[in-house]
């Protein structure tokens, strides 16, 4: 590796870095459009965003010379350089984990505006097509904006540089759209001569020094001391995305001085005003403003731009000042107050202070983004929000009038969980679908207890609800609910996350509730619709192993040769649980009184419990080959739920 020098950085050689891409991707890139017509390339370019993972199942519906050449183009780029010193990989990966939503407000107070000061790379971004929609708003840039927060939470978090991690992955796709902007800006009247090429190698350098050495500057204002062993380990981090990205060696320094001058030397070579520049820090400001508030202060984004970036760049971006209309009187006094303070020390006390607390709803903010573009959900690892923040939703289930109270807090929930990347979104989503096929037919009335059966599946989905109350309020739930809340923090396969779920919730809240509408002799009048209830989820049976099996493609393969097979395992799995709890249903039913009852309920907690930490926990012999389809299953958990969702395949119900 070669260890650039800042002697090197003369403002010629700077010049001549504008007028070079990145070669590996432009070729790949290049070809891939000889081959194709601009549609097919978009569609291939939306395949491409959409998925996060490679190998990926979603490969195999390209054409073949392309899908060879994509592949070829991942598996040649995703070897980490020699010199990567996994350690330190982690330990920068611990320093987002807690002070990641910090690290997010510095990068849209200070390391973005940055970048926009540099006009020539802003003129490529406004001018993606990406930046605004036709009615004038900033929507579409909002999309841009959380894009990159998603780039570096997945260079962040914690084991993304692993096998099954996203950050090589998000590197790669960024490769290539780069490359693809860099030719289609080309082809509509670029001037390289004024701008240098699209996203050249030193717009490249300086993006990747705002998330390095300007984010460790921004900490710094807020009063976060980074030790000497957790700085050099973030600087080793960034200097081994630029090797990934793309970046020339003589402009990819490691050493936190030399990334601090060469940062400031592309600075002070390309800041300048500009219409551009200015529009796209609205967009941060606006998109801050628009979600994020703090206390009694609104519309106080400005007031942080200002502060990270200093008065010189925010002139440049025109940035409102502290003094203009639309300022409250409460900031007002707080930015005079720190005024004073000042006089002690060049860092603005208050302001900081007043900082750390806005990042707070940083996590919020990004959580609650939705790319409706995309049909993408912002992905955050569920184990850096739970370090965070507090990952309960504002809303608790109250109880329900009817079945489709149900079904619409099942929806809620899964939402939740999806935004929370939290497999307990797996069951919910499952649990949406069956609840609504129960609804289609009670609507149909297929059941000989019609008006009975909706109270059976309400009384049933609320069980479930006053466990995820209890889940959301830190309080222990029903034991065998607890066991299946507690593996939502287990890498487990997705099937052992739905399973301990389905335990809990057929092994012990359906024999209470049969029961409990149906007490003594009564109980025998329910059979009859428990089986039909039963046969609607038998029919789901093909849609389950089609999910599973685009999770695991493996699995997937085993169908194909094994379908029936595996359909008369599971059923006569399925039809064993119910037995047992149709049993249990009668066993709660005859007790003698309620004394009795809630000694048989302890013991069906206890039961159900027991089998749930099997699934959980099975037998070594079968734990480390699950282990093993775990690592291998394909997307993020938010990516699992959504085909949990699917429906193409279920049957009509009738």
């Amino acid at each position: 590796m070669n260890t650039p020098s800042p002697s090197v950085w003369t403002d010629e050689f700077l010049w001549s870095k504008r007028l070079v891409g990145d070669p590996e991707a432009d070729q790949v890139f290049r070809t891939l459009v000889d081959r194709n017509q601009k549609g097919e390339v978009d569609q291939i370019f939306q395949m491409l965003v959409r998925n996060r993972d490679f190998p990926n199942p979603a490969f195999d519906a390209l054409p073949t010379d392309v899908r060879d050449l994509i592949e070829g183009y991942f598996v040649a780029t995703r070897k980490l350089p020699d010199w990567a010193e996994p350690f330190k990989l982690m330990v920068a990966a611990d320093l987002f984990r807690q002070y990641g939503p910090k690290i997010l407000l510095v990068l849209l107070c200070k390391s973005l505006p940055l970048c926009y000061t540099c006009w020539r790379g802003a003129k490529v971004l406004y001018r993606t097509g990406r930046l605004r929609v036709h009615d004038g708003s900033l929507n579409s840039f909002t999309r841009r904006l959380m894009e990159t927060a998603q780039f570096v939470v997945d260079i962040l978090t914690p084991d993304s540089f692993e096998h099954d991690g996203h950050a090589i992955v998000a590197i790669q796709k960024v490769r290539l759209v780069h490359a693809a902007i860099r030719y289609f800006a080309q082809e509509r009247d670029w001037d390289t001569e004024v701008y240098g090429l699209p996203i050249n190698q030193e717009d490249l350098s300086g993006t990747l020094l705002s998330f390095s050495v300007v984010i460790v500057d921004g900490l710094e204002q807020l009063g976060i001391e980074l030790t000497p062993e957790e700085r050099e380990a973030f600087f080793h981090l960034w200097h081994v995305v630029g090797y990934l990205i793309g970046v020339d060696d003589d402009l990819n320094p490691e050493a936190e001085d030399d990334c601090r001058f060469l940062m400031n030397a592309i600075l002070e070579q390309q800041a300048g005003p500009s219409a551009e520049g200015a529009e796209l820090t609205d967009a941060c400001i606006d998109l801050m403003n628009s979600r994020l508030s703090f206390g009694p202060f609104k519309d106080i984004s400005h007031v942080f731009v200002r502060f990270f970036i200093g008065d010189r760049y925010a002139d440049m971006l025109s940035v409102p000042k502290e003094d203009d209309a639309g300022d409250s009187r409460l900031l007002n006094a707080v930015q005079w107050l720190d005024k004073r303070f000042r006089g002690l020390s060049e860092r603005n006390v208050l302001v900081a202070a007043l900082g750390r607390s806005f990042s707070s709803g940083m996590i919020e903010m990004v959580l609650d983004y939705h790319n409706g573009s995309k049909n993408e959900q912002f992905v955050m690892p569920s184990a850096l929000t739970r370090t965070w923040q507090e990952t309960k939703p504002d809303f608790r289930v109250p109880p329900l009038t009817g079945i489709g109270d149900a079904i619409f807090y099942f929806e809620k929930l899964t939402r939740h969980f999806k935004a929370q990347n939290n497999p307990m979104g797996l069951f919910t989503a499952v649990y949406k679908i069956v609840t609504e096929r129960v609804a289609e037919g009670i609507r149909q009335g297929l059941f000989e207890n019609n008006e009975k059966m909706e109270q059976v599946d309400t009384r049933f989905c609320t069980l479930y609800f006053e466990a995820v109350n209890r889940y959301f309020d830190d309080e222990p739930a029903p034991a065998p609910w607890q066991v299946s809340f507690d593996a939502a923090r287990r890498p487990l396969i997705a099937n052992q996350h739905i399973f301990s779920a389905c335990n809990a919730h057929i092994g012990y809240d359906l024999p209470q509730v049969v029961s409990e509408l149906f007490p003594g002799d009564e109980v025998q009048r329910f059979y009859n619709d428990f089986m039909k209830m039963n046969e609607l989820f038998d029919a789901m049976y093909d849609q389950m192993n089609d999910n599973i099996g685009r999770i695991f493609r493996p699995f997937g393969t085993m169908l194909r040769y094994f379908d029936e097979r595996i359909l008369r395992a599971e059923r006569a799995i399925m039809r064993e649980g119910r037995e047992k709890a149709w049993q249990n249903s009668i066993s709660l039913a005859q007790a003698a009184d309620e004394t009795d009852r809630r000694k048989r309920i302890a013991a069906l907690e206890q039961e159900s419990a027991r089998l749930g930490r099997k699934l959980v926990d099975p037998p070594l012999l079968l734990r480390l080959p699950l282990e093993l389809v775990a690592r291998n299953e394909v997307g993020t958990v938010a990516q699992k739920i959504d085909v949990m969702l699917r429906s193409a395949l279920l049957p009509t119900v009738q």
